[in-house]
């Protein structure tokens, strides 16, 4: 069929379509899911938006359809095992069929899983007709109709099979499996724990997924085997919780907690979470003659004296410029350019720009000024949450680069999954969640830095105003705020402060022309100068104003003529100041206690105004 003919069935069925670019997702319509296309539409596009024989899209919300999208081979295969099969279907190249629709009866909303495995999209187009760019071979796959007939109703368990299907997947994926042992014994146990399969169900479960993950013709895969799994679990008391199938796997009880989380309830204080350990400090502690004669390499930067490896966080208030700042300095990671001022270690970059577009990510570049460099750094929009697959894609990327030095994740907010807080506290999930990441950056020697906001709440000690808990800095070797100094007599800076970095902050100021933040000098020093200077100013006026020219000035004087309050942090500065600039000798003591005089007699006609 043409696209034409595609577009006239798509519509008698009553489905809405989309006409799409020949060989992408998407057409340059800004009203792309808001828009009634008619056959008409497909034939005329509208500004050259789209090709009259390019793809073919359905609007899944217009359409009141559920699109469960398979990606890999094996959600793929336990898609064809699990999901109701008598609805319409849709083939993508060789890997058989990828996309089943449903009759959205209930109203449901997209459901967020790892896109990487598995979609449940009720909003949005799915490509129908036409070839689409394949994400693991990057070749052009052709989308064809397995079944044609009218979608089903969306079963009532829909989500939660769906659910199984991302479980299954994901687990088939995360290891290799030599027999159906003692591994279907701890999985069984744990199904059993958490959700409320029956024993048919856990049987078919195991079944089906040790038929896929073991050879066929394998010994284990026997009904029998099974049942025998089940009936044990059942006539146990004790059975193992996720602690246990996660040392089985070898995968990091937090993951694997927050895995089963997904076909079933984790439930707080469950006693088999809590596995006791043992360390022999005296036998593996760290033997300190040996370390004091090891040599250690020097602690690596990004950025010198200011950007250390490890696990970094940049945070700022909205439109601090903090995106377009970490552009830039990916760029000059990679081609060895200087980042405000400063010298940077010249090694490969990577930028997860997951708030940004392809679009906004071109314009950026292109008025930072890097469109032509020799180099570009490694970018991509889209990435795992931590403890389901990040920390693995990071490694790859490392272990793939010929010197990996920086990594920028923008934001961590983006990475982080939506968990339900059943047990611990804020801090406690926090800690966890970036342990991987800091361990990740340390034992490779990079810098990774994320990108967060600052809440509106006003503290004493700025570093507290960003999102998250404490176990967010706790688990950070560094931090920066990013200032622009947007309210009233503030001046652009960006500070920092770190287990292994002197504390920093530098006054900036933002160009509009290259769209960077230009450095201006050491904010401390330039506040210390301009401070000595009011004073300065403010005794040379007190002085003629002094009716007995005396000379003698209190710092309760200056700080009054200055207009602030006796208790304020500029009045106590003031008199701070006043002394060291006393001990300085650029005023003298005068000859009563406490107060100042100014070094050179200054005359009527010298008043600076």
């Amino acid at each position: 069929m043409s696209s034409i003919e595609t577009a006239e069935a798509l519509i008698k069925q009553g489905f809405a379509i989309v006409p799409l670019k020949k060989n992408k997702k998407h057409n340059t319509d800004t009203d792309i899911l808001e828009r009634d296309y008619t056959v008409q539409d497909v034939l005329n596009p509208i500004n050259n938006a789209w090709d009259s024989d390019g793809n073919l899209g359905i609007n899944l919300k217009k359409s009141k359809l559920i699109d469960i999208d398979l990606e890999k081979k094996s959600s793929i295969h336990f898609g064809s095992k699990w999901l109701p099969k008598n609805t319409l279907t849709l083939g993508s190249g060789q890997k058989g069929i990828t996309h089943y629709f449903y009759k959205n009866i209930n109203d449901e909303e997209t459901q967020t899983y790892d896109k990487s495995l598995i979609e449940y999209r009720c909003d949005g187009q799915t490509v129908v007709y036409g070839s689409t760019v394949d994400k693991d071979s990057g070749q052009l796959v052709e989308r064809y109709w397995d079944r044609t007939i009218a979608p089903a109703p969306a079963p009532k368990n829909l989500q939660e099979i769906a659910k199984k299907i991302y479980f299954a997947s994901w687990l088939a994926d995360s290891r290799e499996w030599a027999n159906a042992n003692e591994g279907a014994l701890k999985l069984d146990s744990c199904i059993k724990r958490y959700t409320t399969w029956n024993e048919t169900e856990r049987e078919n479960f195991l079944m089906d997924f040790f038929s896929y993950v073991l050879p066929q013709g394998h010994r284990d895969l026997t009904e029998k085997k099974f049942q025998r799994i089940v009936n044990s679990n059942n006539k146990e008391t004790k059975n193992s919780g996720y602690q246990s199938f996660s040392k089985h796997c070898d995968i990091p009880p937090p993951m694997m907690k927050k895995m089963l989380g997904v076909i079933g309830n984790m439930p707080s204080g469950d006693e088999y979470e809590k596995t006791p350990s043992r360390r022999d400090f005296k036998r593996n502690g760290v033997d300190m003659n040996a370390l004091m004669n090891r040599d250690i390499p020097p602690l690596k930067f990004a950025v010198q004296n200011i950007l250390p490896e490890g696990l970094v966080m940049i945070a700022g208030r909205p439109k601090a410029m903090k995106s377009w700042t970490m552009l830039d300095l990916v760029y000059c990671v990679e081609n060895g350019a200087k980042f405000l001022g400063q010298d940077v270690e010249k090694g490969n970059a990577l930028y997860l720009a997951l708030e940004d577009s392809e679009r906004r990510l071109k314009d950026r570049v292109l008025k930072l000024g890097h469109a032509f460099n020799r180099i570009h750094p490694t970018v991509d929009v889209e990435a795992p949450y931590i403890g389901f697959g990040l920390e693995e894609d990071i490694q790859k990327w490392i272990d793939e680069s010929k010197s990996p030095r920086l990594i920028v994740i923008d934001t961590l907010a983006r990475i982080k999954p939506r968990v339900k807080r059943s047990n611990g506290t804020a801090y406690d999930l926090d800690n966890e969640l970036l342990r991987n990441l800091q361990k990740l950056a340390i034992s490779n020697g990079i810098c990774i830095a994320m990108i967060s906001h600052l809440s509106k709440t006003q503290t004493d000690y700025s570093f507290d105003r960003i999102t998250g808990s404490a176990g967010l800095q706790g688990m950070t070797d560094a931090m920066w705020l990013i200032d622009r100094g947007d309210t009233e007599n503030s001046k652009a800076s960006i500070t920092g402060r770190g287990r292994d970095i002197m504390d920093f902050s530098y006054e900036v100021k933002w160009n509009d022309q290259t769209w960077k933040y230009e450095f201006v000098g050491n904010k401390v020093e330039i506040e210390r100068n301009e401070n000595r200077a009011s004073i300065l100013n403010a005794m040379t006026c007190l002085y003629l104003q002094d009716q007995e020219k005396n000379r003698q000035v209190k710092p309760s004087q200056v700080y009054k003529y200055l207009d602030h309050k006796a208790q304020s942090k500029e009045a106590k500065n003031i008199s701070r100041t006043m002394l060291r600039m006393c001990e300085g000798g650029e005023i003298s003591t005068g000859s009563k206690f406490g107060n100042y005089m100014l070094n050179n007699l200054v005359k009527d006609e010298e008043v600076p105004f």
